[in-house]
């Protein structure tokens, strides 16, 4: 059973509210007692993040190794897009945080918006860094997957030493050539109707008959895409990322730098964010290794579960410095 927590009440899968238990000593959240924050209870609130605020998912045991998950920048993206379906299995082994990055979902959006990429990318650095410090969480694992792999990128760059693992999947901050299937993406806002947009969500994944739930995945997403608000956020970022991507790659001498442990994992048949990124990152970090997965796209963390969860449980739980059995 998985149970979703709302602003300070929780229901449970048999539609029965309760009064949230009282607030763990020491942390500035509101969640249930430790001992019942587990994988079958998902918070979803508001909460302060540096400047802004951020809509944030929330499982897991306050007392194990946090876990952030950063979603990509797809129309309609937003964390439960990306991360809904991961959280139980991660929440077993993890404290799992998952925000909606700043000009996506319910988190704040800025005024005025801002016209270049880089501006986004630094109000997405300031809010993990804000919401880690409201949570309390000194240091913590990280996953980042696409647009979110640019931002962990970057984290890693301003505030190394509040992070352990890293898993980048499709990530972009690397040059690649840009495919027309993201030329499409954005573009979408010219054309935002409902079959072209399936067509764009059919090309973030290798076979759209195998995912679970396809189409509901389309509707839900086209959903959020043209709601009006999103969609005047969203036009001027994808204007600011068509001339302002070359901005976001990290370049060699800063991936030198960085001590991380990285987990690299790219789908052979990714048309969004060609394999070349990750190749790219492989090069020139100090301590990365690559998995590419076959049958898969973009959405690593949809297609292919069955693999990248064994993949992160591996890399993110053994010990620092350890090989692979």
């Amino acid at each position: 059973m998985v149970a979703w927590v709302f602003a300070g009440s929780w229901r449970s899968a048999a539609g029965k509210n309760s009064d949230s238990p009282s607030r763990p000593a020491g942390s500035s959240l509101d969640l249930p007692n430790r001992r019942t924050l587990m994988s079958d209870i998902i918070v979803e609130k508001r909460l302060p993040s540096g400047r802004f605020e951020s809509h944030v998912m929330i499982a897991g045991d306050p007392e194990k190794p946090a876990l952030i998950l950063m979603h990509g920048a797809g129309p309609g993206a937003h964390a439960a897009s990306n991360w809904r379906h991961c959280f139980p299995e991660l929440a077993k082994d993890f404290f799992v945080v998952a925000p909606d990055m700043i000009g996506f979902g319910q988190s704040d959006i800025p005024d005025p918006l801002p016209a270049h990429s880089m501006t986004w990318m630094g109000m997405r650095v300031e809010q993990v860094l804000g919401l880690m410090d409201h949570l309390g969480i000194e240091k913590a694992h990280i996953v980042g997957n696409s647009m979110g792999g640019a931002v962990t990128l970057h984290l890693l760059i301003e505030a190394p030493e509040r992070f352990e693992k890293v898993v980048l999947m499709g990530p972009a901050g690397a040059p690649m050539n840009r495919t027309p299937e993201m030329a499409r993406l954005l573009s979408f806002y010219a054309d935002p109707r409902l079959p072209r947009y399936r067509e764009l969500i059919s090309s973030f994944v290798y076979d759209p008959s195998v995912v679970p739930n396809f189409d509901q995945i389309v509707e839900d997403r086209f959903r959020v895409a043209t709601n009006p608000e999103v969609r005047r956020v969203q036009e001027v970022m994808f204007e600011s990322m068509k001339t302002g991507m070359d901005a976001l790659i990290v370049p060699p001498s800063a991936l030198a730098r960085m001590p991380h442990e990285v987990a690299l994992v790219h789908g052979r048949h990714d048309r969004v964010v060609p394999l070349e990124a990750s190749l790219y990152l492989l090069q020139h970090l100090q301590r990365a290794e690559l998995t590419v997965l076959d049958r898969c796209g973009h959405w690593a963390q949809i297609q292919r579960w069955d693999a990248m969860l064994p993949i992160m449980r591996t890399h993110l739980l053994k010990p620092n410095g350890a090989a692979d059995a």
